[in-house]
């Protein structure tokens, strides 16, 4: 297993972008950013993560691709909604759009992971056909209701910390079921999925109210079947092999209605695969590639 103890580069840079009067920030890294005609890929993290979560990714694909990494509002660092506001899943895609059109580029490809990739799926189908082909990270268009019950269970619980190695022993118990992983990147994603939001007091770094995506009746997440059968693009679906959120019988579901579709397994992965390690990611970069620098 290569794992790749990338953190930081002079390439990386951080910004931010006024959507709707609220401040969000995303992460930009590449070496064609002067080039117009440069294909863009954009990664867009799960329901409780990041934009950090691709650092690594990001730092695999600078050389050929302008690399971009938003936090969704009431994530990482940007802005969060506040007491009494509700989180919908259209305010992420009109986010999600305006920074595709910020970016303009024709050649656009799209890395969605669990949640995210339910957002991908969604803009991929959209008209405008804007991406130019789509990367799920163990996530699908359907969901079983009994796993989504234990799932909006497990989220709903927002944890506080007494200590940051308090909070590390939660964040390797959340990263479990991702893959083989460095000490490294436990501390990368520690550094930025934790806040101190007191004297000797840490959360992770979302907003506590966003678990309402699941739990309130009318805001979960439907089966999008119908969704699914709209997108044209190529996809690529990256695959735990002990995930219990995108299963065989899904995958299966998914690849006849898409024949095309590709599928990479992670044999050493459950829900979801981390992305951060050559092992994992040089399948991606390669697809990518494939499919965006070949185009005109």
């Amino acid at each position: 297993m290569a794992i790749i103890e990338k953190y930081s580069s002079p390439l990386l840079h951080d910004s931010d972008f006024d959507f709707g009067g609220r401040r969000l920030r995303y992460s930009l890294e590449s070496r064609q950013q002067d080039r117009a005609d440069a294909p863009a890929v954009v990664c867009v993290h799960g329901i409780t993560r990041t934009r950090h979560d691709f650092r690594f990714l990001a730092s695999r694909l600078e050389r050929g691709f302008a690399t971009y990494a938003p936090d969704l509002m009431g994530h990482g660092e940007s802005e969060w909604l506040g007491e009494g506001l509700v989180y919908r899943k259209e305010m992420f895609l009109a986010q999600l759009s305006h920074l595709l059109g910020r970016i303009g580029q024709k050649r656009l490809g799209y890395v969605g992971t669990s949640y995210g990739g339910l957002l991908g799926i969604l803009l991929a189908a959209e008209p405008d056909r804007r991406i130019s082909c789509l990367v799920l990270n163990d996530t699908g268009p359907g969901l079983d209701p009994a796993l989504f019950e234990k799932m909006a269970k497990m989220i709903s619980y927002y944890p506080v910390f007494g200590s940051m190695t308090s909070a590390g022993v939660w964040v390797r118990a959340a990263m479990k079921q991702s893959g083989g992983a460095s000490d490294e990147m436990f501390d990368h994603l520690l550094r930025h999925g934790v806040r101190q939001i007191g004297p000797d007091k840490f959360s992770l770094a979302y907003d506590p109210a966003l678990p309402k995506l699941y739990t309130e009746q009318g805001q979960r997440p439907a089966d999008i079947w119908d969704v699914w059968e709209k997108v044209k693009c190529p996809v690529l679906v990256v695959h735990g092999r002990h995930s219990q959120v995108l299963t065989t019988s899904m995958l299966e579901r998914m690849k006849a209605t898409m024949p095309g579709m590709e599928v990479f397994e992670v044999p050493d992965a459950g829900h979801f695969p981390h992305l951060m390690s050559v092992d994992q990611t040089r399948y991606v970069e390669d697809w990518l590639a494939a499919h965006l620098q070949a185009q005109h």
